[in-house]
């Protein structure tokens, strides 16, 4: 009973799709028990049933989990065993700290509101928050500050299509979205470039459709080394929009080439994994291959072998590579880092930098696309199949890089 109210109070801004409010499961992977939240811009008021009270910005409350139930505490008191406490802004420059004890992780900051319950076992920590808000934090977390205006709508535009496509994923478990990769990397209040916010605000609402008018696969990587991939030559699943296409503009980056070196002994023995008779190789040289643009498959011995396979196991940056026999090691030289499907982060912000507009940068990554603002996608009830696709991936320095 406790987790249906809490379902339907949270739904109350979310159920419309097209809302403004999103709810963000927040520290998702922990096993949360105890968190200390405090006030550090705005107006807080704390919500225990039918209770309100004022919190004074800097105030430190504590939340613990007590069997299926929130102790609350301030530097004074026992505020009492409750369901579900909320904590609730009044204004719209509210912020507020929430830093998790049990475990013990660094603190954040957060726009707008706080939920708490417990659930699965834990203590549940939702933000609801504005959803530009939201989708400009996600821009922070996925692209880093110090970028041009026109890069960060691009990628507004991305991470606000992947959300509303997916605003009901965890909808079962009584929010929106995690704040994961599962989902979309969500570190909180953004912190570093308020130019991320106001490119995401001039873009408000905006989203991108395929011929369909629905939402697309809004896939994205770091460097594609001067060609992107098609989709189901990494996926399988071919989408029309996410064809290759050649990209000069990220090949001087710096994820633009990398060179790993393996021992011919681990090669030999990934070979014999895929069913090569590498005893029936005579001369290394049969082990070269040399690819100018993106290969699919990595030929030896009268087989192909999937690049990807060859990605996955030796956990390359990308599948766009070369491969060079020299004395008992193969040396295989990459470029680019990540998936290359779909927008390439470091050829985009290079065209911001040389005057490119964002739908342009759009329309060059993701071919036969419209944008379009929200209120004119047909329907947000499709089968997404991008899921694990757009999710193929490790955030590592800002970038989507799988």
């Amino acid at each position: 009973m406790k987790r249906t109210i809490f379902v339907v109070i949270a739904f109350l801004f979310t159920t419309n799709s097209f809302s403004q409010k999103i709810s963000i499961s927040i520290y998702n992977d922990l096993n949360l028990n105890t968190v200390l939240v405090t006030p550090t811009n705005g107006s807080y008021k704390l919500i225990l049933g039918q209770k309100e009270i004022q919190l004074k910005t800097d105030q430190i409350i504590y939340l613990s989990r007590l069997g299926d139930s929130i102790l609350v505490r301030d530097a004074n008191s026992n505020l009492g065993a409750w369901s579900r406490v909320s904590v609730v802004g009044q204004t719209d420059e509210d912020a507020i700290r929430v830093k998790p004890i049990l475990p013990s992780t660094p603190a954040r900051q957060y726009d707008d509101n706080l939920s708490f319950y417990v659930e699965f076992n834990r203590l549940m920590t939702i933000n609801l928050i504005d959803r530009e808000k939201y989708i400009a934090s996600v821009v922070e977390a996925e692209a880093g500050p110090g970028r041009d205006k026109e890069f960060y709508k691009a990628q507004a535009l991305i991470a606000r299509t992947f959300a509303m496509a997916h605003i009901e994923k965890h909808k079962s478990e009584g929010f929106n979205l995690c704040d994961g990769t599962h989902c979309q990397a969500y570190k909180g209040k953004i912190g570093f470039d308020k130019n991320i916010y106001k490119s995401t605000i001039e873009t408000e609402g905006e989203v991108i459709v395929d011929t369909t008018n629905q939402f697309i696969t809004a896939a994205f990587h770091s460097n594609c080394g001067g060609f992107t991939a098609n989709s189901q030559d990494v996926w399988v699943t071919p989408k029309p929009y996410l064809v290759s296409v050649e990209d000069r503009y990220c090949t001087s980056s710096r994820n633009a080439s990398w060179e790993v070196t393996i021992p011919l002994n681990k090669w030999k023995v990934f070979l014999q994994s895929k069913g090569i008779d590498t005893l029936s190789i005579t001369d290394n040289k049969q082990f070269d291959f040399k690819s100018k643009v993106r290969p699919v498959f990595y030929p030896i011995a009268n087989q192909k072998i999937p690049v990807t396979q060859i990605r996955s196991y030796f956990k390359l940056r990308s599948a766009f590579f070369s491969v060079k026999v020299v004395k008992n090691e193969v040396r295989i030289e990459g470029r680019g880092y990540g998936h290359g499907v779909g927008l390439c982060q470091e050829g985009a912000m290079q065209m911001a930098v040389k005057g490119w507009k964002y739908d342009k940068i759009i329309k060059y990554y993701y071919k036969g696309v419209r944008i379009v603002n929200i209120s004119e996608v047909t329907s947000t009830e499709q089968e997404i199949s991008g899921d694990a696709e757009n999710k193929d991936s490790t955030n590592v320095q800002s970038f989507k890089s799988e």
